[in-house]
């Protein structure tokens, strides 16, 4: 880990992006861990300090994640976002800890 890397939690890089929605809104997950994302989007997100719910598709069914925005940032034609996971569900919970290898809770 960085030294000046405020992260909790290590991340994932995905390639190529999973596709997830927080409400009608398109996004695409970048990197991931237990700790948060960061996705990329065309269309605006709730502000940073505001909350959503991201629902992103998995072979173990879906995962659906109480966030609040941390961060965004304009990236040529597209945001790029940083969540922060608040709350999870059990079976979500269980879901991303199985993909992610990470024992500890969200």
């Amino acid at each position: 880990m960085v030294e000046n890397d405020r992260r909790r939690h290590q991340r994932i890089m995905l390639a190529p992006p999973l596709r997830a929605a927080i409400g009608p809104i398109r996004v695409y997950v970048l990197d991931a861990s237990v700790g948060g994302m960061r996705v990329a989007h065309q269309a605006t997100l709730p502000h940073p300090g505001e909350f959503c719910r991201i629902e992103v598709p998995s072979q173990l069914g879906p995962i659906c994640l109480d966030c609040e925005v941390v961060r965004t940032t304009p990236d040529r034609t597209l945001f790029q976002s940083g969540l922060e996971i608040i709350a999870a569900d059990r079976q979500s919970a269980e879901r991303l800890r199985s993909i992610y290898g990470d024992p500890h809770s969200c």
